[in-house]
Parts: structure tokens; sequence; C-alpha cells
């Protein structure tokens, strides 16, 4: 009996101690999560939360219950992602849970915080229960940062006191550009008082400024040159060249400001405007290198680089477009499917610059332009082959990229890779090769202006400044020419018998071919007038000789002589007809010069009589315009007829100037009266 009761009393007690152990183990399910961290010697400082955490897929908010049993859940390590703890492409939302315990002597006179350096994509923050903060915006409409720490958040918790930290953590769907592992806490939260925690904060920031310097003063730079070229551009609309340089000095300011600024920008926001800046400056630096290659003329090259870089761009704005829409709640797949489909042929067609660069190839180039020319081959490869490997480095697994990437050395702890170099070498090269051809531009531009003042010089000499005095007539003129040099020409030669051979005429074109061409039959009149004064005549032999060397042009030109007794006899090669007291006269007209080779021309003749006034023009008069658009036209010119040469060249000019402008005027005299 007693050998029993003493095997039933040992038996008895080991009940009662598994009971007890039952009890105890149960309570400490319902108030301990996991394995709890102690935070010994707190007070003012950090420490960080890592270890093991407690994890789970999914979302209900009971889990941010302090009370909640966890103790099912799996460990997981924070400070990597949590694909990279096993749960592979899990997108939407998990929870993270952590028992944080204060001495009791760390607990009075100081406020806890939490410090999130990297979360992806965006996350809400539970103390004991209650919400106390976010990183970002969970759905609906989302709003998340990225990878890379560049949105670090302090969240307050309150008062010390030991308690249960529970994240909610919600990634967004997986895009083209997504990372090999993402998802969760990257980075190891820390925890400590708000001041210290907002330190961390404020040391992230200035870390990542620092390690930005470079691409800013780059950024600087590039912003600073795209203003100048800009307005440099809006008043010289001509030199296309300043356009596409303002364009390319875009990019390299928006991506600092997109990607690198320590004041990042949501992702959605970076997705949107990334990609088609991307594409609009490849567009900016191809046609820069056609300029500055002088590859203008092949027309192909230029119709095909129009081709390819707006398709480029309009493939980019899809993804653009897709960013006003809350992409995250569409069907899973869908928006990755729309991502892929646009961003990979865009990726394949950073590869034209090669086409441009290979087009230069076999040109006379002086060093500068080569320079750019291998810069700009270096940069597309080197873009291409990380936009290859790196933007789909998810799907590849190519490693390339990240080789490519990393830093060579370091500017004023602002590391410099490979990309950044070429980059600035491209950059320089643009705005040397840029300065040059502003250099050269400039020089051909002198030499046209000499040219042009030297045309102007010889033209002065063809048309007269002064106006022969010839008894029993009063002869004006009045040259206005559009332009340096002027297209209008007219001549007024004495001849036999106190006679006047007037030559008005009309050169089509301007500038120096024109001024060429006024030269040419200039010097044929004046020649022929020692010859012959026949106005037809001086017109067939004008003709020929503008025949032969028109290349297309022609000219009109109305020849007069005007005898002592007031008989005129005129020809007329399709210019407008004089006017004799305000009224036209009918002049048989002919072609224009140069149009036919064996063209005549018929002689009209008429007799003016004493104070008749004469009046021949070109069509810059006729042809004026004012703003509106208004001709001048011949109902106001045979107004205005009458009047003096000056007046009605100036009248016209007033109206509006944009042809050159030629009048003469001659009035017949009336005969002295003899005296007895």
């Amino acid at each position: 009996m007693r050998a029993h009761g003493s095997c039933v009393q040992r038996h008895g007690w080991a009940v009662l101690v598994l009971l007890l152990f039952s009890l105890a183990s149960a309570a400490l399910g319902q108030q301990q999560t996991g394995s709890p961290i102690v935070l010994n010697g707190l007070g003012r400082a950090t420490l960080p939360l890592d270890g093991e955490w407690q994890f789970h897929e999914g979302d209900d908010l009971a889990w941010s219950s302090p009370g909640f049993d966890d103790s099912a859940w799996q460990p997981i390590q924070v400070g990597r992602s949590w694909e990279g703890n096993g749960h592979r492409n899990y997108t939407g939302y998990a929870w993270y849970r952590r028992r944080l315990v204060l001495p009791p002597e760390t607990v009075t006179g100081w406020t806890l915080a939490v410090y999130l350096p990297n979360v992806d994509s965006a996350c809400e923050v539970y103390w004991n229960g209650a919400l106390k903060g976010a990183y970002g915006k969970l759905p609906p409409n989302p709003v998340w940062y990225g990878q890379g720490g560049a949105k670090a958040r302090v969240v307050t918790l309150g008062p010390a006191q030991s308690g249960e930290l529970a994240i909610r953590v919600w990634k967004a769907p997986i895009v083209f550009l997504s990372r090999p592992e993402e998802g969760g806490l990257i980075a190891v939260p820390m925890a400590g008082s708000a001041e210290a925690d907002q330190g961390l904060e404020i040391g992230a920031k200035y870390a990542r400024l620092n390690a930005a310097q470079f691409p800013l003063w780059v950024a600087r730079f590039a912003g600073l040159v795209g203003v100048v070229t800009l307005l440099l551009w809006l008043r010289y609309r001509k030199h296309l060249m300043l356009l596409w340089l303002s364009m390319a000095m875009v990019y390299p300011t928006a991506r600092y400001l997109l990607m690198d600024a320590p004041n990042v920008l949501p992702f959605r926001v970076t997705y949107g405007l990334i990609e088609p800046l991307v594409a609009i400056n490849d567009m900016a630096i191809w046609f820069l290198l056609i300029a500055l290659l002088g590859l203008q003329e092949r027309k192909r090259l230029v119709r095909w680089t129009w081709i390819i870089a707006l398709t480029a761009i309009g493939l980019e704005l899809v993804d653009t477009i897709c960013q006003f829409f809350d992409w995250t709640a569409w069907p899973p797949h869908r928006f990755l499917t729309i991502d892929v489909v646009t961003t990979l042929p865009a990726i394949y067609m950073e590869l034209w610059g090669l086409v441009v660069v290979f087009a230069a190839f076999g040109k006379r180039l002086n060093p500068g332009r080569w320079i750019l020319a291998f810069a700009a081959l270096l940069s597309t490869l080197l873009t291409a082959v990380q936009d290859m490997t790196g933007l789909g480095e998810r799907w590849t697994h190519w490693t390339l990229s990240e080789k490519l990437n990393a830093p060579l050395f370091a500017i004023g702890g602002s590391p410099v890779n490979l990309q950044m170099l070429v980059n600035t070498f491209l950059l320089l090269a643009i705005l040397y090769s840029a300065w040059r051809y502003s250099e050269e531009n400039s020089q051909r531009q002198n030499a046209l202006e000499q040219e042009l003042r030297n045309a102007r010089a010889v033209q002065q000499l063809l048309i007269p400044d002064v106006i022969p005095t010839v008894s029993g007539f009063r002869v004006e003129s009045a040259y206005m020419p559009a332009g340096e040099v002027g297209g209008d020409f007219f001549q007024i030669l004495t001849i036999a018998d106190n006679g006047l051979l007037v030559v008005i005429g009309d050169v089509s074109g301007k500038g120096i071919p024109a001024a060429l061409t006024v030269s040419l039959l200039v010097g044929t009149v004046r020649t022929l007038a020692h010859y012959t004064t026949n106005p037809g005549e001086i017109l067939a032999a004008m003709n020929q000789r503008m025949f032969a060397r028109s290349r297309g042009g022609f000219t009109t030109c109305l020849i007069a002589r005007i005898n002592a007794d007031g008989s005129l006899i005129a020809a007329n090669a399709g210019h407008l007809p004089p006017y004799r007291n305000g009224e036209e006269i009918y002049i048989e007209n002919g072609l224009p010069l140069g149009l036919v080779a064996d063209a005549e021309y018929a002689e009209t003749q008429l007799q003016l009589e004493p104070q008749d006034r004469l009046t021949m023009l070109s069509d810059g008069v006729v042809e004026a315009r004012n703003q509106a658009g208004e001709l001048f036209g011949f109902e106001r010119t045979q107004t205005i007829s009458r009047q003096s040469a000056e007046a009605i060249a100036r009248t016209a000019q007033a109206f509006g100037h944009d042809d050159d402008i030629t009048v003469v005027t001659l009035t017949l005299l009336p005969a002295p009266v003899l005296q007895a």
C-alpha cells in the first residue's frame, strides 16, 4: 500500500507540473510574439530591430492587436526582401510582427519611435494595436517610392514602453523594370527616441544628397546650357541645332529631379515621366548628331530617324497614360503585359543611334566631330547593354548591369560609375561640337555678309546715284531694296539729240544670284546703248544673254526711248506698264527675259506733251502688303502715280515693305520762250 501510495503521489506531482507548464505556455502565447527583442540601454540612442520577425502573407487588421497569437507565423529576417526570404513573385499585403521589451529603468521621460529606412512598397505601422503612421499610402490609389531608401520615414510610437510592433506592408504589382528581389522591409528598422530617429532620417538625406553631388552638378550645368540654347533658338528659329541641343540638355536635369534628388517623387510619377523623357532625349541626340555630323542631306536617314523617334516616344507614352489610372487594381499581369510590349521595342530602338553614327563614316570631319561620333557610339552601346541586361534583370538574371554600375571612384563622397563618365564625356563632346559648329557657322555668316556687302557695293555702282541732267526733262528716281542686295534695277542713259533711254527691270529671286544677274543685264544695256537705242532690239539682245545664263530664272524689263520733242518708243518684256498723268499706258507686252531664246519684242510709239509726267515702277509698289495681308494694289498705285518718285516709294514702304521698290518719273518740260 505504501509503495502504491508513493507511486500515486509521484504521478500526481508530475500531472501538476505539466498542467502549470501548459497554462504558462498558453498565457505566453497570448502575450508574446515570436522571440521578443529586449532594448537594453536604449535610452535616447538607437538600436537595430534585426533578427527574426514573425511574418504572414495576407491582410487582417486583427493582426495588429497586441494579444494576437502569431506563434504559427513564419519567422523571417528583415533587411532583405520577402522574395529573398522565399516568397517569390508574391505581391499584395503581408504583416511583420515583433515584441519590443524596454527595461523599466529606461522608460521614463522620452518618446519611442521607429525609423524605417526602406520599405517596398508602402506600409502602415501599428503599436499596441493603434495606427501610428505610414510609409507612403496603401490602396486604394496607393503611393509608393520604390526601393533605394529614397523616402526613409520616422514613425513616432508614443511614450517609451514595452509593446507589440506590427507593420502592415503592401507590395505593388511587378513591372518590367522590377528588380530580382522585392517586397517588404528591405532595410532593418531602427528603434530609438524620436529625436535620435529623426537624426537618422536627416543623416540618410544628407548621405543621399552627398552621393548625388556629381549628378547634381551635371544637372545644373546641363540645365543652364539648355535654357541658354532654348532662348537662342527662340531668337534664331532657323538654327534647329540649338533646339536639339536644348532638348538634349533636359534629360540630365529631369533625371536628377526624378531619381537622384533628396525629395524623391512617387513611383508612378517617376515611372510615367522618365521613360518618355529617355525617348525624347534619344531623339534630340540623334538629330543633334545629324546636324553636327553634317548628315542633313541624307533624307532617308532623317526620315527614318523621325519614324523611329516618334514610335519610341509613342510607345513610352502608353506607360505614362497608364499612370493616370490605378493600375494596381487591374487584373494580375495586365499592366506588366502592357509594360513589356511597350518597353522592349523602345529599348531596342535606342540602337538607332549607332546607325546615325555609322552614317558619318566616310565623311571628312574635323577632329571635334569625330570625338563626338566616338562619344555617341560609346554612350549608345553602353546604354543599350545596360538597358538590355539591367532593366530586365529580374527575368534574365544577368548581372552585367550591376558590374557596369559599380562605382569606379568617388568625387567628394559622390560615387562615379562608368555610365556617368561616358554620359559626361558625351555631354562635353556635344557642347564642344556645338561650339565649333557655332563658330564655323558664324564664320560662314560673316563671309556671306561680306559677300553681300561686296555685292551691294557693286550694285551701287550699277544703280545710278546721280541722275543725268538733260535739257527739257525733269527726272526723279527712288530705289529701296528689300535686303542688302536687291533684284530691281534701272538705268537712265543720255542719247543723241538730248534724248533719254530709260530702263527699269526686276530679276526673279533675291540676294547674290539676283545681284549677279543685275550686273549682267546692266552691263548688257550699257554696251548695247552704244550701238542701238531701239528698245525692242535691246530687249531681244538682253533676252539672249539672259537665256544663256539664267538657269531657270527670268527678268521683267521695260525700256522707253524719249526724244527731245516728246516722241516716245517703248518695248515691254513682262513688266508693269507705265503711267502718264495718272493713267495707265498700253504697251504691247512680251515674254519676260530668259524664258525663250528667240523671243521678239514689239515697240509701241506715243507722243508726250509738255508737262506730261511718265511714271515707271516695279511690282514692289503694287505688291506691298500690310500686316493684315492686304495688297497695296493697282488702284492705289494709279492714284499715287502723279506724285514724285520718292513720295510713291515712301507710301508703298509705309504700307508694307517686303519686296524691292523702284520708281522712275520723267516730266517733259515746255520749251523755253525766247525773248526778242
